[in-house]
């Protein structure tokens, strides 16, 4: 019996199919999303200057602040991020670091925007998340605007 080499190893993109149900429908979403929260980077973040508390967390989800918020689950169901499109067709998208790069979250926002059809979508991005202006891209999504900002001094 001979043993094959080959002089260059063989790389594969796993792609999983995934599903997605809305975060109000699973007692353990918030948990999740919080672990979501933890995973990131604070350099890429839009949303937090400073990480929320579990119960911060908990009020901000219960007062419904998105059209729809919905938990990204694999095809055996484990979750693997969650998407969200807000009251301005925004959508926001964050996976689990262990599911990037499978084609979950293309795939999640190609299912949020056949599910809930506009005249058009926006995504923010911090300038400094390369990776997720990329993904919008691939997508289609084109640059249309910087923003700036200018934070009031609170110890003031």
């Amino acid at each position: 019996m001979s043993a094959c080499l080959l002089s260059t190893p063989l790389t594969f993109k796993l792609i999983i199919s995934m599903k997605i149900t809305d975060v109000y429908q699973r007692e353990d979403a918030a948990q999740y999303l919080y672990q979501l929260l933890e995973e990131r980077a604070p350099h890429v973040s839009i949303s937090h200057k400073q990480m929320p508390t579990f119960a911060e967390h908990c009020e901000f989800m219960h007062g419904a602040p998105y059209v729809c918020w919905l938990l990204i689950l694999t095809d055996v169901g484990d979750v693997a991020g969650a998407i969200y499109l807000s009251k301005r067709d925004e959508i926001g998208v964050a996976l689990f670091k262990s599911y990037q790069g499978r084609g979950i979250g293309e795939s999640a926002v190609k299912e949020l925007i056949r599910l809930h059809p506009r005249r058009r979508f926006l995504a923010n991005v911090n300038p400094a998340n390369e990776a997720s202006a990329g993904f919008f891209r691939k997508l289609g999504f084109k640059e249309i605007q910087r923003t700036y900002e200018n934070a009031a001094d609170q110890s003031q």
